[in-house]
């Protein structure tokens, strides 16, 4: 059950500054899926200047290196968390209000509990969130979803 819907909100013309990664974007870079090239466009991005932030929650991060170890192996997710320091990605450590705004979009709409902490960055931080999860997709009126996915 959705929560009940308001009028969608009207989002700005141009994404913002910031984007929030969840972990299939991360994921679709490390394991080289085709999605891989527009994740890596924008860390180099992000790399580059001060036009654009990413950021990613420490939940889709441990997401990453639990999917990376069944995907890979554990050695390829040990060294994602080795290079993770490395990338132009500002890391988020959730706070009371981050894990209960999480909760609440889990408990409204059908995602994991970990693509609840993406959201709720997201809309903490006024930023896109980038991914190619249909889940996410399907939150777009209450998030602006910016659709990297096939």
């Amino acid at each position: 059950m959705n929560w009940p819907r308001r009028e969608p909100p009207s989002w700005p013309a141009t994404m913002p500054d910031s984007k929030v990664l969840d972990s299939w974007a991360l994921l679709a870079w490390l394991l080289d899926q085709p999605a891989a090239a527009r994740i890596e466009a924008l860390l180099q991005e992000a790399d580059q200047g001060d036009d654009l932030q990413l950021v990613m929650s420490w939940v889709n991060v441990g997401e990453v290196y639990y999917m990376a170890s069944r995907k890979l192996d554990a050695a390829k997710a040990e060294e994602f968390l080795k290079r993770l320091p490395s990338l132009p990605i500002r890391l988020v450590l959730p706070n009371e209000q981050d894990i209960i705004a999480a909760a609440k979009l889990k408990a409204g709409w059908r995602i994991s509990y970990a693509d609840g902490f993406a959201a709720a960055l997201a809309q903490r931080e006024g930023a896109a969130l980038v991914t190619g999860d249909p889940e996410l997709r399907a939150m777009a009126d209450v998030v602006m979803v910016e659709w990297v996915g096939g």
